[in-house]
């Protein structure tokens, strides 16, 4: 009926009567949903900058409002509109409220039994924090579930990029690392993914290394730097690079050649922690970049792809005492009259000959 009530049909072949359709007229619609083929009209999408498909969104008085990002399970998307709804008309009536009243049929006719401010509520994490635990999985997919279903406005500010933080646990061997957008539940439009990023830190090792070396380098007392010049700058050559790609289908990828290095300092062996090798050991990185070109169908990626080079640096200050140098100096000093005398005796057997 309410295919009816959204167009007039002048001809007479339906199966509805008349009286039917004239109370699907009168239906008020909450929400009236449309599908658009982004095949068919790609400079639409293009437009409203649509890079996933399905991508579900709401609009509301002609205004783009929100993207829907949960399950699409008729409570899950009944819920997350009723609380638009409360949102959007906070002082609204609750007996004029038809979002609500439709979430709590579609409640009753799914056989839900939690309330909408029970699915309101933030999932309590379980005590036993055991990572990869039943419990916890539960919990993780819970809070997804969660916050797809928090009503959301959208500000074009806030939808500029993304920022990734965090560390990678990775063997001493070649490798790489990719940033890639990705979705269990769309298909992405390559062409409408870009890739542009800002490094704004990376490094390899133990960040706790370069602090106590930090430190080591503030207390210093010994006269002489604890690292090399250089050396720390060149642990992040990275940071603060911007990589912008401007046209479609391409995306930077970086080689990262990395060169351990062996610190031992006296600054250093002063602090307990610092004092094991392992610990005094530093990953000095040349990098270079590159643009790299991507078939159509296929979505870009930043790529870092690294290389643990085989040769090491060891850096090492020993200190000489007086008497090694007076020794040095003794065995110059004897060896070169030795060379001298040796010298002499030839060139007076030579001399001597040529007067005979």
């Amino acid at each position: 009926m309410t295919d009816a009530a959204e167009s007039v049909v002048d001809d007479t072949d339906h199966d509805y009567s008349d009286e039917e359709y004239e109370e699907a007229v009168k239906l008020e619609l909450p929400v009236i949903i449309a599908k658009v083929d982004c095949v068919n009209h790609a400079d639409l999408c293009m437009s409203q900058s649509i890079q996933a498909y399905p991508t579900l969104r709401l609009f509301h008085n002609g205004d783009l409002y929100s993207d829907y990002r949960g399950h699409r399970e008729v409570v899950e998307m009944t819920h997350w509109l009723a609380n638009l709804e409360e949102n959007i008309h906070p002082n609204k009536p609750e007996e004029e409220k038809k979002l609500s009243s439709a979430d709590d049929i579609a409640r009753d006719r799914m056989g839900v039994e939690t309330s909408r401010d029970e699915m309101n509520k933030l999932p309590k994490r379980p005590d036993s924090r055991v990572p990869g635990s039943t419990e916890e999985k539960e919990w993780i997919a819970e809070m997804q579930r969660h916050r797809g279903r928090q009503r959301e406005v959208w500000k074009d500010k806030e939808h500029d990029g993304c920022q990734l933080s965090g560390f990678l646990m990775v063997d001493r061997a070649p490798g790489h690392f990719r940033i890639q957008a990705q979705s269990s539940f769309h298909d992405l439009a390559a062409h409408m993914t870009n890739v542009s990023h800002e490094v704004h830190e990376l490094s390899f090792g133990d960040p706790g290394i370069m602090r106590a070396i930090e430190r080591a380098e503030t207390n210093n007392k010994e006269g002489y730097p604890v690292v090399p010049p250089g050396t720390l700058e060149a642990t992040h050559p990275m940071n603060g690079n911007v990589y912008i790609t401007r046209n479609v289908h391409e995306a930077h990828h970086h080689y990262l050649k990395v060169i351990t290095t062996h610190l031992d300092h006296p600054a250093l062996s002063a602090n307990r922690w610092m004092s094991r090798p392992q610990n005094r050991r530093v990953y000095t990185v040349l990098q270079s970049s590159q643009l790299s070109f991507y078939k159509s169908d296929v979505v870009p990626d930043a790529r870092f792809i690294f290389d643990l080079s085989p040769i090491s640096v060891s850096h090492r200050i020993k200190h000489r005492r007086w008497y090694d140098y007076v020794t040095s100096l003794m065995a110059i000093i004897g060896g070169t009259f030795t060379v001298l005398g040796m010298l002499d005796g030839m060139l007076g057997k030579a001399v001597g000959k040529r007067r005979r």
